[in-house]
């Protein structure tokens, strides 16, 4: 890495320059130092920074769990709401495969929608299913997911929200059983 400074140009702007210090025998044994303005790539490591560090704040604060997967389906990234939801730690979740934290009947069904954004591009809505925390708790999650594509339009992988609807699965169960129970009742 080359030494980075400011200097001021004739015109008074501050600019940032690489600075590169080169000897030459053939010139009499001269010093010879080069400045390279790098202003422009320095704003633009600035942007980028800023941009990612918005990018973080965003997925740090949503409830739901964001998601990123390969596409055979391993974990390859995801925000701390996606670690909460499944009860696992980071490190553990990375990599992980859905036969890790649900059913045998559950991975037929999400390779079907997986492949079903994956065949048509357009991302998919609302698949919910059933997992198993790394304590042994069940909870009912529902996932969307869009297709990851790398620079060149290559599909890569998935990408997606996770939201726990556990609560509302369970109202939505009990209020469905006293209508029963009420419709029992009226006959």
């Amino acid at each position: 890495m080359k030494p980075v400074t400011c200097v001021m140009c004739k015109d008074g702007r501050i600019i940032d320059v690489e600075v590169s210090v080169n000897y030459m025998e053939i010139s009499g044994g001269r010093l010879f130092v080069f400045l390279r303005d790098i202003t422009e790539r320095k704003r633009a490591e600035g942007k980028l920074r800023q941009s990612e560090e918005k990018y973080r704040a965003i997925l740090g604060s949503i409830e739901e769990g964001y998601y990123e997967v390969d596409l055979a389906g391993k974990f390859t990234f995801f925000n701390d709401s996606m670690c909460q939801i499944f009860g696992y730690p980071g490190e553990e979740l990375m990599d992980m495969k859905e036969r890790q934290y649900t059913d045998k009947e559950t991975p037929k069904r999400l390779f079907q929608a997986f492949n079903e954004v994956f065949r048509t591009g357009e991302p998919g809505r609302e698949c919910g299913y059933e997992i198993t925390r790394r304590d042994g708790t069940k909870r009912y999650v529902e996932t969307s997911a869009s297709l990851k594509r790398d620079p060149s339009g290559k599909p890569i992988g998935f990408r997606g929200i996770a939201r726990d609807i556990t609560n509302l699965k369970r109202t939505t169960e009990e209020l469905l059983k006293e209508k029963q129970a009420v419709q029992k009742l009226a006959e």
